[in-house]
């Protein structure tokens, strides 16, 4: 009988005796270990649009460990991790040397979410942002959302979804945000060239 709650009820004509439902539901842990995990992965590319598979996760955490920037967490895919490291001037050998992956920490646990990523999008028919965790060793699912993204990637990935046959032009319309497509009147600097012109 909260404010909220009363809100919500008369906003969507719920009359107060019904209540408001509560979900019950199992709780996983990607704290228990080194063999644990907990992330996130895109179906494409938040940035470019680009059709690859990307996110990062973090070994023996929580979720909440992820948002918060206390440890760094790793890229879910090598070549996620490539470009990471590329970004950052980092050289291909430092990268190799110290990812999870080249020591083999939870190494087959994060890249099994990628089978999910065809399954969520050609369910949902756009790109997809996912939270998993792991643990010991078992892929669960969390929650998977439409992903935000740049006004660049907003038209590659409905242009691109157009030309698979995903979706209609009428789709592609409704899906072109006006602020987002107002971000591609400004200009972008690209931060590698820039680097690369000091």
């Amino acid at each position: 009988m909260n404010e909220r709650a009363i809100l919500y009820r008369r906003m969507n004509q719920i009359p107060e005796e019904w209540g408001t439902a509560v979900n019950v539901q199992a709780m996983v842990y990607g704290n228990m270990g080194d063999n644990s995990a907990t992330g996130v992965a895109f179906s494409r590319d938040a940035a470019t649009g680009e059709n690859i598979f990307n996110g990062e996760y973090l070994i023996n955490a929580q979720g909440e460990d992820v948002v918060a920037g206390i440890r760094t967490p790793q890229q879910i895919t090598v070549e996620g991790s490539r470009r990471w490291a590329a970004l950052q001037g980092i050289s291909e050998e430092v990268r190799a040397e110290n990812t999870p992956r080249s020591k083999n920490q939870c190494q087959s646990a994060p890249p099994s979410s990628s089978l999910y990523r065809q399954r969520l999008e050609n369910y949902y028919k756009d790109m997809q942002d996912m939270e998993f965790t792991i643990q010991d060793g078992k892929l669960w699912m969390l929650q998977t959302r439409n992903g935000k993204r740049t006004g660049a990637a907003m038209v590659k990935i409905a242009m691109d979804l157009l030309r698979a046959g995903e979706i209609d032009e009428k789709t592609v319309l409704m899906r072109m945000e006006p602020q987002k497509l107002d971000e591609l009147l400004h200009p972008v600097f690209d931060k590698a060239a820039l680097k690369r012109a000091k």
